[in-house]
């Protein structure tokens, strides 16, 4: 291609390649430039042996082949310094083609790759195309001057002459328009192509952080649910074993407390069990129901065995009640009745469900110790054979049950109230919505 044919101006996408394709770009543009030097010498070698027929003066070959490697081996480091290649092999085109270089095919190519790869991979963007720009006026300029020398020409007429520089004109106009053009466009595609990258990591990143906070989650929910399936068993274990310890010289009696430990085992392997089968289920068949209001009742009974006398009472239907809120209200007053056992001192209990206009709400009062109960439910007591407190045959509190509570109830947005009542006796209440479902984090807790 003549100084008329010039070559085009790159596109745009600053992005520097990756460290991990580094080597792999820098072997390709090695093999890209040694590819475009032995190419350059056979196309002059040929263009050298058509022109030299007609009797055109042709340049020495050591000029030859200093002009294939100037537009050539630079290309090894177009990615590394973009604009400083582009303007060396530029400089280079415009010697060779002052010095009557035979072949102008393979550096128009090397002069097009150059300005092309200086839009892609200059770290400035406007440095770039300033340069370009820079590039295209001395491009021109030579056109220009080689122009005037045509005219100054008298061999040919002058519509060839301004036929021929019209052509040469709109050529390398449309030939650097373009190359600019796609150079820019290249870039913008590889600057999105690396955000979208950023953006994949990013959701990666979150997807993994929420996948940890939702085995997170799930610790905390089996945690309170083994804690709410044992902790009332093994309480009652703790409290009639250290009944049957005291009342070894009265077999009928230490019988009876040993038979109701052997019971109360059983029943907290079988709720392990069904917790366990439930978690470990992965056939997709529904899990067994939990424990709701409906067993209320059976709590009722096993705790009047143990010698706490226990009323419960319902104000209203409570079967519309959701599976979730009438466990959480069962687990609440299992885990009321362990502690007024441990550690209440008391002889009987009250359960009161009401369920009311868009809400529902569950009551367990005791008439143990009411306010100098609070030493005694965090240090512990225990219950002896006759119904007394036997401090030393239950467990210290934790703080556990109280917090498992309020966690059952911040996950529906209820009122939770815990606390000592006036004139004695102890008070679990908590308040919970059946139709709006208001978000986590909303729970009332007072007293405690």
């Amino acid at each position: 291609m003549s100084p008329r044919s010039s070559r085009p101006a790159a596109p745009s996408g600053a992005d520097g390649p990756s460290r991990g394709s580094m080597r792999r770009e820098r072997v390709v543009d090695s093999a890209l430039a040694v590819g475009f030097l032995v190419l350059a010498l056979v196309t002059s070698a040929l263009a050298s042996v058509i022109l030299s027929s007609d009797g055109h003066a042709m340049p020495s070959t050591l000029e030859t082949l200093a002009g294939a490697v100037a537009v050539s081996l630079p290309i090894a480091f177009r990615r590394r310094f973009p604009v400083s290649v582009m303007i060396i092999v530029s400089t280079a085109f415009i010697v060779l083609g002052v010095r009557g270089h035979p072949d102008d095919l393979l550096p128009s190519i090397a002069e097009f790759l150059v300005v092309f790869s200086a839009n892609v991979w200059s770290p400035s963007r406007r440095r770039a195309f300033v340069w370009s720009l820079v590039v295209v006026v001395a491009m021109f300029t030579w056109l220009a001057i080689d122009i005037a020398a045509q005219v100054s020409d008298d061999s040919d007429s002058a519509d060839v002459v301004l036929a021929s520089s019209l052509y040469s004109v709109v050529l390398n106009a449309l030939f650097f328009i373009a190359a600019i053009h796609f150079g820019r466009v290249s870039r913008e595609s590889r600057s999105r192509r690396r955000a979208l990258e950023r953006s994949d990591a990013a959701l990666r990143a979150a997807n993994d952080r929420i996948a940890e906070q939702a085995i997170g989650d799930e610790r905390a929910r089996i945690a309170r649910e083994l804690h709410d399936v044992v902790a009332h068993h093994v309480a009652v274990i703790g409290i009639q074993a250290g009944a049957a310890r005291r009342t070894l010289d009265r077999p009928e009696i230490a019988r009876g407390a040993l038979a109701a430990v052997e019971d109360t085992a059983r029943t907290t392997i079988d709720e392990l069990d069904r917790l366990l089968t439930v978690m470990r289920s992965r056939d997709g068949l529904p899990p067994e129901p939990v424990a709701g209001l409906a067993a209320l009742p059976d709590l009722v009974a096993d705790t009047r065995a143990l010698g706490l006398d226990v009323r419960l009472e319902i104000d209203g239907d409570t079967r519309d009640v959701p599976d979730g809120v009438g466990s959480t209200l069962y687990r609440i007053a299992q885990e009321a009745l362990t502690n007024t056992l441990k550690h209440g001192a008391a002889r009987c209990a009250v359960i009161r469900v009401v369920h009311g206009e868009g809400s529902v709400g569950l009551e367990v009062v005791d008439d143990g110790l009411g306010s100098s109960g609070h030493a005694a439910r965090a240090g512990g007591a225990g219950r002896g054979a006759t119904g007394a407190l036997d401090p030393a045959a239950a467990p210290s509190g934790s703080g556990l049950g109280h917090r498992g509570m309020r966690e059952r109830v911040d996950l529906h947005g209820g009122r939770l109230t815990v606390g000592p009542r006036e004139g004695g006796g102890y008070r679990v209440r908590v308040d919970l919505p059946v139709v709006a479902h208001p978000p986590k984090g909303a729970t009332l807790f007072e007293g405690e």
